[in-house]
C-alpha cells in the first residue's frame, strides 16, 4: 500500500510538468502548421486545444487569475463573435454563410475566453514561437526552391518573373495563398526582431538578426502586394528603432532617409504600378460595399443576408463580366458564393452596421491602448501587420484569424520584465 501511494505521489508530482511540456509541444506544432492551408492545420488544432484543456485542469490555470484593463480586448473579441448569433435571430436568410462564419471566427470567442479566465502556460516563451515560425518559413522556402529549382535559377530570371511563377509553385506544393503565406512570414519577421531586441546573447541576437533579413528577402520577392508593403514598412521601422536605440541623435535624419528608401522597392513591383491598381476589381467591390452600407448604416444586414445581397450585387454587375471570365480560367471549380468584399472593416459594417465597425476597430486598437512598455511596442507591430491586411482581406481562412487571435492572447498574457531589462528567453 505504501509502495502504491509512493507511485501515486510521484505521478502527481511529475504530471503537472509533463502536461506543461505537452502543451508547449502542441503549441509549437500548431504554430508551425499555420504556414499551410487549413486542411493541414486541423489535427494540430485538435491536439493543441486538447492539451490546453488538460493544462487548465491539471495545473489549475483558473486560479490566481488577475483582471487588468488589457483584458477588455478579449471581451470585445467575444462580443464580435456573438454578434453573428444575435443578428441571425432577425435574418430571413438560411444559407451556409452563417455556419461558415460561426466556424471560421471561432478563434475570437475561444481565445477571448482563454484570455479572460485562464493563465498562460509559463513554459511558452517568445523565442519558442519565433524559432518555430522561422524554421517553418525556412523549411517551406527550401522545399519550394528544391522542387522547382529550374524555375528560380534560369539564366534570364528576374524578380518580377519570380513574382509571376511563385503563386503557381506555392499553391501546387503548399496549397496556400500568398495572403496566408505573407501574413505568416511577416509575423515571423516581427518575432525575429522582437527576439533580437529581447535577448542579450550576441550569438542568438545575430541569428535572429539574420532571420529578420532572411524573412524580409522572401517577402521582397513575393507577389503579394499588402504583404510586400507591410514587410518594407516593418523593415524600415526596425532599422529606425535600432538607430534610435543606439544612435538617438541620428533619429530624424534616419527617418527622412529610410522613408525615401522605402519608396524605391515599391516602384519595382509590377502589381503596384498605377495601371494595374486602376484595374483592380477591389475598387468596384468596395464601391458596391459602400452603397450597401448606406442602405443600412446602423445595424447592417447580418452575416447571412449581407452575404446573399453582396453576392447578388457582384454577380449582376456588368463591370465584373471580364473578371469572372478571367477568374473561372484560373479557378474553374471556384464557387462565386465564396466571394467576399476584401476588407474586414467594410465586411463588419455590412454585417453589423456601425456597431460592427466600432467593435472591429476596437479589436485592433485596444491591445495598443491598454498595454504599456514592451507589450505595447510588440503588439503595435502585430496590429500593424494584421490591420494592413484587413484593408485588403475579409475575415476568411486566408486572413489567419487563429494566428491573429493567438498572438493577441499570447502577448497580452505573457509576463515581460520592465523595458529596461532583458528577461531570459
Amino acid at each position: 500500500m505504501l509502495q502504491t501511494n509512493k507511485y501515486i505521489n510521484r505521478i502527481k508530482s511529475i504530471l503537472p510538468q509533463l502536461v506543461e511540456w505537452i502543451n508547449l509541444l502542441s503549441t509549437i506544432y500548431l504554430i508551425a502548421s499555420l504556414i499551410l492551408s487549413f486542411q493541414y492545420q486541423q489535427l494540430a488544432i485538435y491536439i493543441y486545444f486538447t492539451s490546453l484543456l488538460f493544462d487548465i485542469i491539471i495545473n489549475q490555470r483558473y486560479k490566481n487569475v488577475k483582471w487588468h484593463k488589457a483584458k477588455w480586448t478579449f471581451i470585445v473579441m467575444i462580443i464580435f463573435y456573438l454578434c453573428i448569433w444575435i443578428w441571425h435571430i432577425f435574418e430571413s436568410c438560411q444559407s451556409n454563410a452563417f455556419f461558415h462564419s460561426t466556424d471560421i471566427r471561432l478563434p475570437f470567442i475561444a481565445f477571448g475566453i482563454l484570455g479572460i479566465f485562464f493563465n498562460l502556460n509559463p513554459k511558452i516563451k517568445i523565442s519558442h514561437i519565433a524559432t518555430t515560425m522561422l524554421i517553418a518559413t525556412l523549411t517551406a522556402t527550401t522545399y519550394i526552391i528544391y522542387k522547382k529549382y529550374d524555375s528560380f535559377f534560369s539564366p534570364d530570371i528576374t524578380i518580377n518573373h519570380i513574382r509571376t511563377i511563385l503563386p503557381e509553385i506555392r499553391q501546387e506544393l503548399l496549397h496556400v495563398t500568398h495572403i496566408e503565406f505573407n501574413l505568416y512570414i511577416n509575423c515571423t519577421m516581427a518575432l525575429c526582431f522582437i527576439c533580437y531586441n529581447e535577448c542579450n546573447k550576441k550569438i542568438i541576437k545575430t541569428l535572429f538578426a539574420i532571420g529578420t533579413i532572411f524573412t524580409y528577402i522572401i517577402l521582397f520577392i513575393n507577389e503579394g502586394r499588402s504583404g510586400f508593403i507591410t514587410a518594407n514598412i516593418l523593415f524600415v521601422l526596425f532599422i529606425i528603432f535600432y538607430i534610435y536605440k543606439n544612435k538617438p541623435k541620428l533619429l530624424i535624419p534616419s527617418i527622412i532617409v529610410f522613408s525615401f528608401i522605402f519608396l524605391l522597392p515599391i516602384t519595382t513591383h509590377d502589381r503596384l504600378k498605377f495601371d494595374y491598381l486602376e484595374d483592380d476589381p477591389r475598387l468596384t467591390i468596395w464601391n458596391l460595399s459602400f452603397e450597401m452600407i448606406k442602405e443600412k448604416p446602423l445595424f447592417g444586414y447580418g452575416v447571412c443576408n449581407g452575404k446573399e445581397l453582396f453576392i447578388q450585387q457582384i454577380t449582376n454587375n456588368p463591370n465584373f463580366d471580364s473578371f469572372w471570365e478571367f477568374w473561372s480560367t484560373l479557378y474553374p471549380k471556384y464557387d462565386k458564393n465564396r466571394f467576399h468584399n476584401h476588407n474586414a472593416f467594410l465586411e463588419s459594417a455590412i454585417e453589423f452596421g456601425l456597431i460592427g465597425l466600432i467593435i472591429t476597430i476596437l479589436i485592433f486598437i485596444l491591445p495598443i491602448l491598454l498595454t504599456q512598455h514592451k507589450k505595447r511596442l510588440y503588439l503595435t507591430i502585430f496590429i500593424l501587420i494584421f490591420s494592413i491586411q484587413a484593408i485588403f482581406e475579409s475575415f476568411t481562412y486566408h486572413y489567419q484569424i487563429l494566428l491573429f487571435c493567438w498572438i493577441i492572447y499570447f502577448f497580452i498574457n505573457i509576463k515581460l520584465l520592465d523595458d529596461n531589462k532583458h528577461h531570459s528567453m
